[in-house]
Formats: C-alpha cells, sequence, structure tokens
C-alpha cells in the first residue's frame, strides 16, 4: 500500500521534460554555461545517469555529460557546481575529440570517474565514443542506460494491451532518483507507476521494450 501524500516531497519533485532546454550556470564561474538537451536514465529506470548539455566556455560549445551529482536546481537555472577546470577540460576534450571508437573490450573492468561515480566498460564507451551533429551515444545491446528523448512517447505494453504511452519522468530534488513514471493513456488520463514496475529491455535485434512487470499471484 502507498504511503501517505507528502506535499514537501511532491514539491521538490521534477519532471524530466521540464529539464530539457534547461539554462545551465556554473556556481562560481560566469563564463561557463550550457543547456539541457537529453538525460540519460540507467536501464532500471532507477536512476538518472547524466544529464547530456551543450556547455560553453571561452574557448567554445560542446556536448558534455555531467553526473547529477555536481547539478543543483536553483531557482530557475539549474547550477554546475564541478570544478570549472575540470568543466573546461571537459568542453576542450569533446571539442577535440576523435572519430575513433572506443571498444570496451580493450577497457579495464571498472573505472573510477572524476566524481566518484564508478563506471562499467560499456558506460566508458557511451562516455567517450564519439558522436557527430545531434547524434546521441548509442547505450551498449547489453543495456546500461536509455536516453530520456528515446523513452518519451514509447508504449508501455502490458499482457492484454498498452497501459499508454511514456510521458515523463518524476526526478526527486537531487535530480538523481526517479521517483516515478508518467504515463498518458488514450483516454488522455494521466497514470503514475513506479519504475519498479516498468521492465525496460532490449531485444536481440537492440529495439527498445517497456512492458508491466508481471508478478507471482501464487507466490
Amino acid at each position: 500500500m502507498a504511503g501517505p501524500f507528502n506535499l514537501r516531497e511532491a514539491n521538490t519533485m521534477t519532471k524530466a521534460s521540464s529539464l530539457i532546454g534547461h539554462k545551465m550556470a556554473h556556481d562560481n564561474d560566469p563564463e561557463i554555461t550550457g543547456t539541457v538537451t537529453d538525460i540519460l536514465f540507467e536501464l532500471s529506470l532507477k536512476k538518472a545517469a547524466f544529464f547530456l548539455a551543450d556547455v560553453t566556455t571561452p574557448i567554445g560549445t560542446a556536448p558534455v555529460l555531467l553526473s547529477p551529482t555536481v547539478l543543483a536546481l536553483e531557482g530557475d537555472v539549474m547550477e554546475i557546481h564541478a570544478h570549472p577546470d575540470d568543466v573546461r577540460a571537459r568542453v576542450d576534450a569533446s571539442i577535440h575529440r576523435t572519430k575513433v571508437a572506443i571498444d570496451p573490450s580493450d577497457l579495464p573492468s571498472t573505472f573510477i570517474g572524476p566524481f566518484g561515480n564508478t563506471f562499467s566498460p560499456s558506460m566508458i564507451a557511451a562516455l567517450f565514443n564519439a558522436r557527430t551533429n545531434d547524434e546521441r551515444v548509442t547505450p551498449p545491446a547489453e543495456g546500461d542506460g536509455v536516453w530520456f528523448s528515446e523513452l518519451r512517447g514509447m508504449a508501455v505494453r502490458a499482457h492484454v494491451a498498452d497501459m499508454g504511452l511514456l510521458s515523463d519522468m518524476i526526478l526527486d530534488a537531487q535530480l538523481e532518483t526517479c521517483k516515478s513514471v508518467e504515463l498518458t493513456t488514450e483516454e488522455g488520463q494521466t497514470k503514475s507507476l513506479s519504475p519498479k514496475n516498468i521492465l525496460a529491455e532490449r531485444s536481440t535485434d537492440n529495439a527498445f521494450l517497456l512492458s508491466i512487470v508481471q508478478t507471482d499471484k501464487t507466490a
């Protein structure tokens, strides 16, 4: 049974859709600005792994992946709390990124990132492999993540019929944990489900599927 409705907690929730296009500013370096372009969720849909942003520094503008741990919503602005030298280095590396893809098999089993995050080789590949124009990094087939732009508008299937289309992901105040997934039905109604009730998976041909988790009532 769901717990009591918490108004204070509800007021700190943020829709992923409202973050796309959100303006960014560094907390102490006015020369660093940006715009959120997408959000990479873990395949479980329980957490936002990275925010993709077009970040601008004096040397130019480039796409950069930022951990939610270095981001915070302050009024109408999303602040970047990473060290400014690190942000500048990431923009510089993105601008001068080569067109040579990284093979995950050539990488160590784990990698500790600049903010203490531990990544698998396939996530490292998603972080550093070259992209062109507005193309998004494609998470590997074994599944480390899925873009919000890919999730939005997808049908969520049940054993009888589609439950509705995924319309939004609701994040907590830290912009990391997904508290609920919003669906829009054919009748235009909105339904909220816990991420644990939705199974996200990629088929052998890399097609992406969303379905309702089937519970065993005999257990």
